[in-house]
C-alpha cells in the first residue's frame, strides 16, 4: 500500500513539475509587417528571381521557407476592407476597431494595450522600425492612441515620449505643432527625454551597444518622410536590413526585444500599381527577415520570428485579362525606378519643354514622352519584348492628352483608369505589368485574407486560418514572462 502511494505522490509530482516547466519562452522576438503584402506579391518576388535566372517555376523568399504557415482575415469593424490603422491595431492589440483609428476602442473612449507595450512592462527592450514614416500608421499602432491617424503632431509627441529604445528608418511628418498651440519641438523632446537623435550615416554606422536609446532617421528620406524606394537607392545606402541588424545589436541583453520592423512601402508601389518596384520592395523585405533567422540561427531555444501584413494593396495577380498564359517577369529588370520617381521625372522634364516651346508644341509631340518611358522601362523596346501594339499605343496618347486638359472627376471611368495619378504614368505602369503578365484590380486596398509565416518558438501557434486580431494573443502566450 505504501509503495502504491509513494509512486502516486511521485507521479503527482512529475507531473506539477512538467506543468511548471511549461512550454518554451521566447525571450528574443521579431515581428515583420510587409504593409500591402498578399501571398501574389511574395509570389511575384519569387517568381521575377526565378525568371531573371532563366529559370522556371520560382526561386523561394526566406519568408516562405518558414515551418508554420496560415493565413489571416483582415476586416476593420466597421469595415471589410480596412484601412492600415485599424489593421494595426488589430495585429498590436487583438482588438477590431474603425478605420483611421490607432489602438483605441472604435468609439475612441481609452487606448488599448499594445503588445509592444506588454513586451515592456515584462523588461524587454523594444525597437519599432520602419521603411516609411515612423509616423505612419503601422509603425504609430505599436506606440501611439489615437482617434485619427492622421494627428501626426500627436503621434510623435508619444514617440517622443515613450520609454522604447529604439526607433528607426522613416522621418516624422510634423516635427512642431500645425496649429500653433503647442510650442514643443519633437526633436528637442526626445533628446531631453533620453534619445540619441541620429540622421546621417557615419554616426549610424558607428553606433555601440551602450550608447543609449536611439531615434534614427534615414538620411535619405524624401519629401513623403520615407527611406527611399530599394529601386531608387544608392548603392552605399542604408538599406532596411542593416538597420535591423543595428537594432539587434543595440537591444541585445539579458531580458530580450520585441522588434517590430515594417516594409511599409510595399504597399505604397502596389497603390500606383508598380510591380518592378512591389517586388524589389518584397525582396528588402526578405533581406532583412534574413537578418533575422540568422539570429534565431544562434539563439533557436528562445527566439520566435513572425511574419504577415495588414492587408493587401492593388489586387495583384498574376495572369491579366488582355495578356496571355506567359508571365514573363523578367522583362521588369529594365525599369530603372520607382514610378514615383519616374513621375517626378517625367513632369520636371515636361515643365521644361513646356516653358522652352509652349504648352501646345508639348501636347501635340508625345513623342518624347515615349523616348523617356522606354529608356527608363523598356516599355515600346521591340529588342527587349516589351513593344507596344496600336491599341496600347492609343491608349497612352489618350493618356498623355489627359495629361494636359485634366482628369474628369465626376467621371467614374477616368478614376478607374488613372486614380489620382498622372494619367500618362500610371498608364505606363499599368500598361508594362500587362505585358509581363500581372494584373491589378484596384489603386486602393482589398479584403482579402493575408499569408502568415513563423520560425522558432511558438511559431506552431500561427499556423492555420483564423482572425488578425488572434495575432497578438498568440504573441503573449510565448512571450517571456
Amino acid at each position: 500500500m505504501m509503495r502504491k502511494w509513494i509512486k502516486y505522490v511521485t507521479f503527482i509530482i512529475l507531473l506539477l513539475m512538467l506543468v511548471g516547466c511549461g512550454q518554451p519562452e521566447a525571450k528574443y522576438i521579431f515581428f515583420f509587417i510587409g504593409d500591402g503584402m498578399g501571398t501574389v506579391q511574395i509570389n511575384a518576388a519569387e517568381r521575377y528571381l526565378a525568371a531573371i535566372e532563366n529559370k522556371p517555376g520560382i526561386i523561394p523568399l526566406a519568408i516562405n521557407l518558414a515551418p508554420a504557415t496560415g493565413s489571416i482575415t483582415t476586416n476593420s469593424k466597421n469595415r471589410y476592407i480596412t484601412d492600415s490603422g485599424a489593421a494595426v491595431t488589430a495585429l498590436s492589440t487583438g482588438f477590431k476597431t474603425t478605420l483611421t483609428t490607432l489602438s483605441m476602442d472604435a468609439e475612441h473612449r481609452y487606448p488599448l494595450k499594445t503588445i509592444a507595450e506588454t513586451a515592456k512592462e515584462r523588461g524587454m527592450k523594444v525597437g519599432i522600425i520602419s521603411t516609411v514614416d515612423i509616423d505612419h500608421a503601422t509603425p504609430a499602432g505599436f506606440y501611439a492612441h489615437q482617434p485619427k491617424r492622421s494627428s501626426y503632431y500627436e503621434i510623435a509627441k508619444q514617440l517622443a515620449n515613450s520609454n522604447f529604445d529604439f526607433f528607426g528608418g522613416g522621418d516624422i511628418r510634423q516635427n512642431t505643432d500645425p496649429k500653433g498651440i503647442d510650442k514643443e519641438n519633437i526633436i528637442d523632446l526626445a533628446k531631453r527625454n533620453g534619445f540619441i537623435y541620429i540622421n546621417n550615416a557615419t554616426a549610424f554606422n558607428y553606433l555601440q551597444p551602450g550608447a543609449g536609446r536611439v531615434f534614427f532617421v534615414h538620411p535619405d528620406v524624401n519629401l513623403d518622410y520615407a527611406m527611399p524606394y530599394s529601386i531608387d537607392m544608392d548603392k552605399n545606402a542604408i538599406t532596411l536590413s542593416q538597420i535591423v541588424d543595428k537594432a539587434i545589436k543595440m537591444l541585445d541583453g539579458p531580458d530580450g526585444f520585441f522588434i517590430m520592423v515594417e516594409g511599409g512601402k510595399i504597399d505604397w508601389a502596389c497603390h500606383i500599381n508598380d510591380a518592378a518596384t512591389s517586388i524589389r520592395e518584397t525582396l528588402a523585405f526578405d533581406d532583412a527577415v534574413k537578418v533575422a533567422l540568422e539570429f534565431y540561427s544562434k539563439h533557436e531555444k528562445n527566439t520566435l520570428i513572425l511574419i504577415t501584413a495588414d492587408h493587401e494593396t492593388g489586387g495583384m495577380s498574376m495572369g491579366t485579362t488582355h495578356g496571355d498564359n506567359n508571365v514573363d517577369l523578367s522583362k521588369l529588370q529594365w525599369q530603372t525606378g520607382s514610378f514615383s520617381e519616374l513621375t517626378r521625372e517625367y513632369r520636371d522634364i515636361c515643365d521644361v519643354l513646356i516653358e522652352e516651346y509652349g504648352v501646345d508644341s508639348v501636347k501635340n509631340s508625345v513623342q518624347w514622352a515615349f523616348d523617356f518611358v522606354r529608356e527608363q522601362t523598356g516599355l515600346g523596346d521591340e529588342n527587349k519584348g516589351l513593344d507596344l501594339n496600336e491599341y496600347e499605343m492609343n491608349d497612352l496618347i489618350s493618356a498623355y492628352e489627359k495629361t494636359f486638359i485634366g482628369k474628369d472627376r465626376e467621371n467614374p471611368l477616368e478614376y478607374i483608369l488613372y486614380g489620382s495619378y498622372d494619367p500618362f504614368m500610371i498608364s505606363v505602369s499599368r500598361t508594362l505589368s500587362r505585358k509581363v503578365g500581372i494584373g491589378w484590380t484596384t489603386f486602393s486596398h482589398t479584403g482579402v485574407p493575408v499569408p502568415v509565416r513563423a520560425f522558432g518558438v511558438g511559431a506552431e501557434q500561427f499556423n492555420g486560418y483564423y482572425d488578425n486580431t488572434e495575432i497578438p494573443k498568440r504573441i503573449q502566450n510565448v512571450m517571456a514572462k
